[in-house]
């Protein structure tokens, strides 16, 4: 069984690692926070904190390769997998036992599809990318790096989301329809629209209330 380490250590990590644990084919050996120092050698999950990203070369000498990134920082995901991936570390796709992923489905590195989701078929799926609890992503949607699709939310057919978009909780975006890169969608909107890159939007329907943080 080949060992596996999370980058997170806080709600979303608890998250992956209960479906590390459902699929039982990879040996969760620990967790990396690179913000508080002191919770190293910490219980969590099952496994411990094994520091920040200093204990990433003794990860390495004890044969360790794998890696999943387990946090929701959209921006903060893609920079760091961008960092990680020249220097040889793999991110495999996780897919819980309980999601729904069609056959035809091309779903990139280091992505997850958590509880309960459902991808349909024809659907692309970049990097990096966290289709959460409970999610859809209806046929033929494409879906760029760095997405998170929050629990609950639906994407009807033939939807593109542009790269570090965050389609919050209970969203429902309409068929066809493009959602640009960086945008934040805010929790339960109804978007009827195209969305242009790098705004907030959210209401019934959806309207851009202002841009996006940098």
């Amino acid at each position: 069984m080949p060992s596996i380490i999370c980058w997170g250590a806080s709600g979303h990590a608890k998250v992956v690692a209960q479906t590390l644990r459902r699929i039982g084919r990879w040996r969760l050996e620990g967790f990396i926070d690179d913000r508080s120092p002191e919770r190293r050698g910490e219980a969590f999950c099952g496994a411990q904190v094994l520091g920040g990203r200093e204990a990433l070369a003794a990860a390495r000498a004890r044969g360790i390769e794998e890696m999943l990134l387990a946090f929701g920082d959209n921006a903060a995901r893609l920079g760091l997998w961008r960092d990680l991936e020249p220097q040889g570390w793999r991110f495999p796709v996780l897919l819980d036992p309980t999601a729904v992923v069609a056959d035809d489905a091309e779903i990139g590195p280091g992505s997850y599809v958590a509880a309960g989701a459902i991808v349909q078929p024809g659907v692309r799926i970049g990097a990096q990318v966290i289709v959460n609890s409970g999610a859809i992503v209806e046929h033929d949607s494409r879906i760029a790096d760095g997405v998170h699709i929050a629990p609950g939310a639906c994407l009807a057919g033939h939807v593109e989301v542009g790269g570090g978009s965050w389609i919050g909780a209970g969203s429902v975006v309409r068929d066809r329809l493009r959602i640009g890169a960086g945008v934040v969608i805010g929790i339960g909107s109804l978007v009827l629209r195209d969305m242009p890159d790098g705004v907030v939007a959210y209401g019934h329907p959806a309207r851009v209330v202002r841009e996006a943080s940098r």
